[in-house]
């Protein structure tokens, strides 16, 4: 079997993990049923898509297709979104290795070490175990991925095209879609040619265009401080709290909103702009999980940072090969990410970034591994660095298994809640009107209580230990 089967073989199998677990948790009730009586509603893709032209975000795109999707369903509503969730997270792991170059013993390892990144990462578990009922937070890691890879191609006028229908339609899905412009720019600027310099200007004039539409002609403005509750320092505080504290000048606010998310990549702290470590410190009840996720993260932004000053000599001298060239994508992506996260923080909002982070542990990893190798005599150096990889390693591998307790857990708290849909349904004002609404519901409802799910709870201790943060 050759390397690139090989590491097509370690994908698919992670993948395929993935997936069934995604596949065993219902629609969920509480951010997937509106919408979805919504669409019922909804007489058509076009009118859904024009509809919500005036709304206070311009997501046309991610309306349309949870219509497109209920009109496909024909009365098969957890098929149809479940399908579209499993299509986009196997395309996830494919342009995952895709973007990377995989042949040599040293990318096996590296790859390995990637993959468990990637979907041990918290920002993953956001991609995966909600729908909404379409998972967009996933579809934009997907469209970003994609730019990477077209980015990274022969290039000629389809991938120039490409680019440019992967920014609209991302960038009307989701405003962190605009991230494709950021991964085309910097890919562009590094060295990548698959998408030309007419391409990067065309993308530059759709930017400007999204922005002319969205705030001169529509007037969707940007989130507010009243909108939504946010974390910050230890705890979480609610719009009013956050309209007295910062109201007068809100960029204090933003500026930890920023440093905060990119901090949560790097380090898996603070999760949702709050520093749940470091309360839990302060209690003296830090818990095994948290130890895991600190460690295993510090030891690979540890490993990424190395790798950025010992090639930062060699990109001045000689230019950037295509592993550095990925890692300065994947840099330019994370801090971008982590503006754009100015108005509040969201483990979910920085999935593109925790995708971007898992290939650059990918790159360093591989070189660290090479560097290993060319060192023979230098044995308790080496040592040293086999003791922090295994460490890093065994924390990763450990946080991907709790990924999958983890959508376990909620498989079995959405199973549980359809019991009582009726009355939040009425909570919520969005009781059913017609017949066929109500059919709907009833549908969901029985789809979801007829499932077999096990009760995490009722699981070994050991078990319950790999839930880590919640």
């Amino acid at each position: 079997m050759t390397r690139r089967a090989i590491a097509w073989t370690m994908t698919a199998i992670m993948a395929i993990a993935v997936c069934y677990s995604v596949t065993r948790i219902p629609v969920q009730m509480t951010d997937s049923l509106v919408p979805i009586l919504q669409a019922q509603q909804t007489s058509s893709i076009a009118s859904a898509f024009s509809g919500s032209l005036g709304a206070g975000y311009l997501r046309p795109m991610r309306i349309a297709q949870i219509q497109a999707l209920f009109e496909l369903s024909n009365g098969h509503y957890f098929l149809a979104y479940k399908a579209f969730h499993v299509a986009l997270a196997v395309a996830c792991f494919a342009l995952f290795l895709m973007a990377l170059d995989v042949r040599s013993p040293p990318d096996l390892v590296a790859l390995a070490f990637a993959l468990t990144v990637l979907t041990g990462l918290h920002t993953f578990r956001g991609m995966v175990w909600e729908a909404y009922p379409i998972n967009h937070f996933l579809e934009i890691a997907v469209f970003c991925l994609l730019a990477l890879v077209l980015a990274k191609s022969r290039g000629g006028w389809w991938a120039d095209w490409g680019a440019a229908i992967t920014f609209v339609v991302a960038s009307l899905t989701l405003e962190s879609g605009l991230l494709v412009w950021v991964v085309v720019v910097a890919a562009w600027m590094a060295g990548f040619r698959g998408v030309s310099k007419r391409g990067v200007i065309g993308l530059t004039v759709l930017l400007a265009a999204y922005f002319l539409v969205r705030f001169p002609y529509l007037g969707t403005g940007a989130p507010g401080l009243a909108e939504r509750s946010s974390g910050f320092g230890f705890g979480r505080l609610e719009p009013g709290e956050l309209v007295r504290r910062f109201g007068a000048w809100p960029y204090g606010f933003y500026a930890y909103n920023v440093a905060s998310s990119l901090i949560s990549v790097l380090l898996s702290e603070p999760r949702g702009g709050t520093w749940t470590a470091l309360a839990d410190l302060t209690a003296g009840r830090v818990s095994p999980g948290t130890v895991v996720n600190l460690v295993s993260s510090f030891v690979t932004t540890a490993v990424i940072a190395w790798f950025m000053v010992t090639r930062a000599r060699t990109w001045r001298a000689a230019g950037l090969d295509a592993g550095d060239r990925i890692c300065v994508v994947s840099m330019a992506v994370l801090a971008a990410n982590a503006v754009m996260s100015y108005g509040y923080t969201k483990d979910e909002i920085m999935s593109p970034g925790g995708v971007f982070y898992a290939l650059a542990a990918f790159v360093a990893m591989r070189e660290l591994v090479a560097w290993i190798g060319r060192q023979p005599r230098a044995r308790w150096r080496n040592a040293v660095c086999g003791v922090a990889l295994a460490a890093a390693a065994t924390g990763w591998s450990i946080r991907t298994v709790g990924l999958h307790y983890q959508m376990q857990m909620m498989a079995f708290s959405v199973r549980n809640e359809w019991a009582y849909v009726g009355d939040w349904l009425a909570r919520q004002h969005a009781a059913p009107t017609t017949d066929e609404g109500t059919r709907i519901v009833d549908a969901l409802r029985n789809d979801a209580l007829s499932r077999t799910v096990v009760n995490p709870y009722l699981q070994s201790q050991a078990a319950r230990a790999l839930r880590l943060f919640p």
